[in-house]
């Protein structure tokens, strides 16, 4: 425990308030000190930070407890060592050189027992004052402890001159404990020769000669007064070989101390080391002389700089986001010299499921948590469309007088709340899958509380119907997390039929009659947790059972009783195997929606198949395997360097490549290839490693994914482009094969064969949710005279929707009801055929790989409605316009009479033509006509499957044009249509005019500008 008194106490007043620093309040004091306030519960890393003080780390060096919380302070740095080298011309006397460059060791030491990175060594970063005491000031360290947010990049190395780079960390390696002592070495040459070790060449040359070759020797006056084996161990210490160079800091420190104590031949009388005070006893103020020091040679007043007061954080490294637990992984320090007396660094309880985010884990991993800060992943729950269509889900499908505030049928139920069926008096709270969203959006809501149970009741608890977001804590938040991916023990086993554990949704309920339908097949096969939140979470595959400290044994490295600083568990041989698997990906990337499928009950299937990425791939690796081949896993793929890299050099075509960066070139990686890299910075070599950007096809539409994270130039150090934009481009532009194969003249008309193929997916693309992905094609066709024959597919702005249709009226009011005080047309549209409106031969949505005909070329999926005829039935079937029908697409039909249960489409037209297509996910049949629901039926069939081509011949009439004709045909993406995000919009602002979003609407129109239209191919040719 911290003693109980003031500053004031100890000669230390409060002066101008500084800017905080994570949750410390900081005022500067006199003589260049600064006071650190702390909430009472944060003694434990009060104390941390005075420990880590008497290591030479972060400066701290006394500390209490007063009725305002803990308090510490950070005494004055003194002069920079960079300021000083500047100064100081030539050797500095070896004694002094090695106190400077022992407290930096004994500092690096400190941080390496406890797992600890501080940041990049730099000079700008280690102080020294009139009393030659060091402090490294670690700002990185401090101010993950006191939880400082991120400010900037996490290595920091771009901030530190080439000139005092190692040498793997100019090739892009990742800074690190070694590179640190790398570093230090270089420190000590330069104090020790008075000039750094590559001085003279230049800058390029001294950076080839680092890695290269070794260090020049020391003039013979320098290394004569040196003690013996003096020079040899700085040598060593920045040798190119990092396999001959100290291993660890402790190393370092001891050896520096052998040559202070006089253990060498050569040397003179030994330096007294220095006394360590217990923390709690130390009340000395700063400006005492310490007795416990040698004095420095003298300097010229000249050579007396004063550091600028809190020099330490303007000339320290940005602090790295999710520090924070770095006190988590420490206990004890090793000493340094050996004859001091052992400092102890009271440990702290390894990370545990109560309150564990990405930042915990940041402090060791900071590239997995980089890389994932700018995934869709961290964002999965943060996304507007997804809070936006899951809270209309809730809000709207199952309403009536009985629960006007809607049904909430994919949340929790509770009984005695619950909204029930008036007919059957069955509850519809919850019977689609309790959690159904939230279960693979924000996995992590398990582990930290549960969402609470809607009530949708008239004068119902309104707390329990916000949007999901709005109920989620800290883990909850943060998506698909390191804490929930790396909680996982494997898939759930087969249905308890009730009796009690997670499941996920394997089955949805009924609500006309209660009848429970499977929602997983594959379980018949013994295939388990395919689809809806099939994962099993144990706590034990990451938090260490105990919760009780895990100190560091005092035994020498090596020892039997030596122990690794544990803060997680490794996971379970089946966990890992598992979470490598594209079984892992498939509990949550196969999505199967409550209610049958009109197709898919002809199959057997009770459910709709909204997302299909994991099915799809295995389809495709089942036709791997018969044809010899190794399927490539989601991870192979998605967590690798797949489909390539950028590597320093202009493209061998002289063009520049988008993916890419000026100055470098797209090289191609297989799926599988991964990069090499530490796991943890203090792991002790490179190893094959994965990346997790798991880059797709979204540009998270939110602000929070700020735009700096869309539009990063630049490369990390695998070669793997930083910006969302570019990793997107990657992979889309790696994915088709894109071709006019053959265009002809055919007697007056022209015509022109597009073959598309799907070459780089083990699934179907669009994937995920695909009924909202438009990839589509744009053709233009020329005469001799430039002028345009036809034209189809272009948009000219990316939020123009495609013009295959036009969008008269949607409907996004809920106020429009029936006698029942059911929402009529919400989210309905009248729709009109546009100009580019698809007419192919046989309908694409039918299936196939050739096609004629004309129109537009999308291959995005979509929802189809039981409908039945109120226009006229034509000869071949269809239901052709009667009198004042036919100017909107839906006025000739009326909602057909669909059965959930068994998804029986009753109708006076034939199956093949009694579903109708609409355009939104949950919805009516237009805007004044329907209740609201989800599809009846889900077209799957336009998305391109692996290694298949399909084309698209267009038979188009020149008339009287004369050729050549110059045809162009591009192929192009957009993650989602412009009209889907206006009506969302529309409805949430709604919805917060109403009360109904006390944190803004989920989605607005702003959202808009993230829309963009992407290029994927081209390709042209001149038909004469």
């Amino acid at each position: 425990m911290m003693k109980r008194a003031r500053p004031e106490a100890s000669g230390v007043a409060a002066g101008a308030p500084l800017p905080p620093l994570g949750r410390a309040s900081r005022f500067a004091c006199d003589g260049g000190r600064e006071l650190f306030r702390l909430p009472g519960s944060d003694e434990a890393a009060a104390r941390r930070l005075l420990a880590f003080g008497e290591a030479s780390i972060g400066g701290f060096a006394l500390g209490g407890v007063d009725d305002e919380g803990v308090w510490i302070v950070r005494r004055k740095l003194g002069a920079s060592l960079a300021e000083l080298v500047r100064e100081r011309k030539g050797p500095w006397p070896w004694r002094e050189a090695l106190g400077v460059a022992l407290g930096v060791a004994e500092g690096l030491a400190a941080c390496e027992k406890a797992s600890l990175f501080p940041g990049p060594l730099s000079l700008e970063g280690v102080y020294v004052d009139e009393e030659g005491a060091v402090v490294v000031a670690a700002p990185r360290l401090v101010g993950a402890i006191l939880g400082a947010q991120e400010g900037g990049s996490r290595g920091g190395s771009a901030e530190i001159s080439p000139r005092w780079t190692p040498p793997e960390q100019a090739a892009g390696a990742v800074w690190d404990g070694a590179a640190n002592r790398y570093v230090l070495g270089l420190l000590l040459y330069r104090l020790l020769a008075g000039e750094h070790p590559f001085a003279g060449a230049g800058l390029r040359h001294a950076l080839d000669e680092a890695a290269e070759r070794e260090a020049p020797p020391f003039v013979d006056a320098v290394a004569r007064a040196l003690p013996t084996g003096l020079q040899s161990l700085s040598l060593r210490m920045i040798d190119p070989d990092p396999a001959r160079r100290p291993d660890r800091a402790s190393t370092i420190a001891q050896e520096l101390g052998r040559f202070l104590r006089g253990e060498s031949p050569e040397a003179q009388a030994a330096r007294p080391p220095r006394e360590r005070k217990p923390v709690e006893t130390r009340a000395r103020s700063a400006e005492e002389k310490t007795a416990d020091r040698p004095a420095p040679a003298p300097r010229a007043a000249a050579e007396k700089p004063s550091a600028p007061k809190s020099a330490w954080i303007s000339a320290g490294l940005p602090i790295g986001a999710g520090l924070l637990v770095a006190a988590f992984a420490f206990s004890r320090l090793a000493p340094a010299p050996p004859e001091a007396p052992r400092q102890e660094i009271a440990p702290l309880a390894p990370i545990n499921a109560t309150g564990t985010t990405s930042e915990a884990c940041a402090s060791c991993h900071p590239r997995q948590a980089a890389e994932w800060r700018r995934s869709v992943m961290a964002h999965s729950v943060k996304s507007p469309l997804f809070n936006g269509l899951e809270s209309l889900i809730e809000e709207q499908v199952g309403r009536d007088e009985d629960c006007p505030n809607g049904a909430g049928i994919l949340r929790r139920v509770n009984a005695s709340t619950a909204c029930r069926n008036r007919q059957s008096g069955l509850p519809v709270t919850g019977s689609g899958g309790e959690h159904w969203c939230v279960n693979c959006h924000s996995p992590a809501e398990k582990i930290e509380r549960p969402l609470p149970a809607w009530d949708g009741r008239a004068g119902g608890d309104p707390n329990t119907r916000k949007p999901v977001r709005d109920l989620l804590g800290a883990q909850g938040i943060e998506g698909i997390s390191c804490v929930f991916c790396h909680t996982v023990h494997g898939p759930v086993g087969p249905r308890s039929g009730g009796r009690g554990g997670y499941e996920g949704n394997p089955t949805w309920t009924s609500f006309v009659t209660g009848t429970v339908f499977p929602a997983r097949p594959e379980d018949n096969r013994g295939l388990f947790g395919i689809a809806n939140s099939g994962y099993e979470l144990r706590n034990e595959e990451l938090f260490l059972e105990s919760r009780a400290p895990r100190p560091i044994a005092s035994g020498s490295a090596g020892s039997p009783d030596a122990v690794d600083p544990l803060v997680h568990r490794r996971p379970s041989e089946r966990a890992d195997a598992y979470l490598r698997s594209s079984e892992f990906c498939g509990s949550c990337h196969d999505v199967r929606l409550f209610g049958s499928d009109v197709l898919g009950a002809q199959k057997g299937e009770h459910f709709k198949r909204l997302r299909n990425a994991y099915s799809e791939w295995a389809a495709w690796a089942r036709d791997e395997e018969r044809r010899g081949r190794t399927p490539a896993t989601c991870q192979d793929c998605h967590m690798s360097s797949y489909p390539g890299v950028c590597e320093p050099g202009d493209p061998p075509s002289g063009e520049p490549e988008p993916e890419c960066p000026p100055g470098s070139h797209f090289v191609a990686r297989a799926p599988g290839v991964f990069p090499k890299g530490r796991a943890a910075d203090n792991s002790p070599e490179a190893t094959t490693v994965s990346t997790h950007y798991f880059s797709g096809v979204d540009l998270p539409l939110s602000d929070e994914f700020p735009n700096s994270l869309v539009d990063e130039t630049t490369l990390d150090v695998h070669g793997i482009p930083l910006g969302a934009r570019r990793r997107r481009d990657l992979l889309l532009r790696h994915t088709f094969r894109f071709e006019i194969d053959g265009a002809r003249r055919g007697g007056s008309g022209i015509e022109v064969p597009i073959v598309v193929e799907n070459v780089g997916a083990g699934h179907r693309v669009p994937a995920g949710f695909s009924q909202e992905r438009e990839f589509w094609v744009h053709l233009i066709v020329r005469d001799r005279d430039d002028r345009i024959v036809y034209e189809v597919g272009r948009v000219g702005r990316p939020d123009e929707d495609l013009h295959d249709k036009v969008f008269v009226r949607v409907n996004t009011n809920p106020s429009s009801l029936d006698e029942r005080g059911r929402p009529i047309g919400l989210f309905g549209a009248d729709v009109r055929d546009g100009p580019d409106v698809p007419r192919w031969n046989p309908p694409p949505e039918r299936g196939g790989t050739s096609f004629r005909g004309k129109g537009l070329v999308n291959f995005q999926n979509g929802f189809l409605r039981c409908v039945r005829c109120i226009g006229v039935i034509g000869p071949d079937g269809r239901c052709e316009p009667g009198p004042g029908q036919g100017f909107l697409r839906a006025d000739r039909f009326d909602d057909g009479d669909y059965d959930i249960d068994t998804g029986e489409c009753r109708s006076n037209l034939s199956l093949d033509h009694a579903l109708f297509e609409t355009y939104f996910p949950v919805g009516a049949l237009d805007a004044s006509r329907g209740q609201v629901r989800g599809p009846d039926a889900i077209v799957d069939t336009r998305s391109l499957p692996p290694n298949v081509p399909i084309r698209f011949t267009y038979d188009l009439d020149a008339g009287a044009r004369r050729g050549p004709f110059r045809v162009e045909a591009r192929l192009l993406f957009r993650a989602f249509p412009p009209f889907l995000i206006r009506a969302f919009a529309a409805y949430e602002r709604e919805q917060a005019r109403r009360g109904l979003r006390p944190n803004g609407p989920n989605v607005t129109e702003d959202m808009l500008r993230r829309l963009e239209v992407v290029e994927l191919a081209k390709a042209a040719v001149e038909v004469p």
